[in-house]
């Protein structure tokens, strides 16, 4: 499944982007827009990776306006702001790329993970549902599928846990490592631990 726009990809990506500055441009400089972001477009044609924070952001917010129903811009928004800790904000701008598109699969993981860890590590109802939802749209989506059983499994739906994980056991292959990962946790989940596993990918 090809989620990612080569469009905006080198302004959303190929940068390692330090942080997300609610209000400004520090680091632009003082010109009309739409020279600006001429030269933006040139910089992301010709030299993705010189392209500073500040610039990473212009860009996601020009294509927040450009394209108003595209989710992505918003899911690296969130991700910009998740890797600054932002955690709630990060979630808002998940949930605005999934207000454009409810299947877009990275959104879904995503806000997932941010409502996991605004939990303290608790997999609640909705968290559970969007890892579920993901599995079931992209079933290389494994560690979605696996968070989706441990959150019926901490909701005390041990036999909806158990069966999810064997389907997902299931559909790995033969000489997949994670097969073995996976036969623990079916064990685990059916003895009622509940403790969230650790990564799997």
């Amino acid at each position: 499944m090809k989620w990612i726009n080569p469009a905006i990809i080198g302004g959303c990506l190929a940068v390692a982007v330090a942080g997300y500055v609610a209000m400004g441009k520090p680091g632009m400089p003082d010109e009309p827009m739409s020279k600006r972001q001429a030269g933006l477009e040139e910089k992301i044609r010709t030299a993705p990776e010189t392209l500073t924070e500040a610039e990473t952001l212009s860009r996601l917010e020009l294509a927040t306006r450009e394209k108003p129903d595209d989710p992505q811009p918003h899911f690296f928004i969130g991700e910009i702001m998740r890797s600054q800790g932002r955690t709630e904000d990060a979630a808002r701008a998940y949930q605005s790329a999934l207000r454009r598109d409810e299947n877009f699969v990275p959104a879904l993981v995503a806000l997932a993970d941010a409502l996991v860890e605004l939990s303290d590590g608790a997999v609640g109802n909705q968290a559970t549902q969007l890892y579920a939802r993901a599995y079931q749209l992209d079933e290389t989506q494994v560690r979605a599928g696996m968070w989706a059983a441990m959150g019926a499994a901490q909701a005390g739906e041990q036999e909806k846990a158990e069966q999810a994980m064997r389907y997902i056991y299931s559909r790995l292959p033969e000489d997949d490592p994670r097969r073995e990962r996976f036969k623990a946790m079916i064990e685990t989940i059916g003895k009622g631990d509940m403790t969230p596993p650790g990564p799997v990918q």
